[in-house]
């Protein structure tokens, strides 16, 4: 029996995984079409398919029940290891700033990192992506949205997956 999961290629954390017996790893659009719908509340985000890759992984049941606390375990220039890593989660959602959506970690990182999030604009979806550089805990992506609430999937390389509402003022 294998898990193939799919996930984001930039940060390495899982958005979705299936369980299949006898199968060899298919390719992503074989599993989530042109996009992934990711639904938050009334909004549906559209997770690009060429954003995403398919990797197989040992049998982890959790991983149906939250596969965005889970990550892709890979090193730089190298393929992904057998194994799915469950990640530490952010404390705090992603705000709207005068400049785009805050997102902010914790404490400084010990390398740079990257930031991948999807803004939901009335009936589209906005890809944003940063950097959170190693001598910082934050970045503001730029992206321009109208007031009210906007559903957003956060997704940063080395950390849980976050899907919030996020109100703009």
């Amino acid at each position: 029996m294998s898990v193939f999961a799919v996930y984001e290629t930039s940060t390495g954390v899982v958005v979705g995984a299936v369980k299949a017996i006898d199968v060899p790893v298919p390719a992503v659009d074989a599993l989530v079409g042109a996009a992934l719908p990711v639904r938050s509340g009334a909004a549906t985000l559209s997770l690009p398919a060429r954003e995403l890759a398919v990797h197989e992984a040992d049998d982890q049941p959790e991983v149906f029940a939250d596969p965005l606390a889970y990550g892709v375990t890979r090193l730089p220039d190298q393929p992904p290891k057998p194994a799915l890593a469950q990640l530490a989660e952010l404390p705090d959602p992603p705000a709207f700033d005068g400049t785009g959506l805050l997102v902010a970690l914790p404490g400084n990182p010990a390398q740079d990192t990257t930031v991948f999030a999807l803004v939901s604009d009335g009936p589209g979806t906005l890809l944003v992506t940063g950097t959170i550089a190693k001598d910082t805990d934050h970045v503001s992506l730029p992206v321009t949205v109208s007031a009210g609430p906007h559903a957003v999937l956060l997704l940063v390389a080395g950390w849980a997956g976050r899907l919030d509402e996020v109100e703009k003022q």
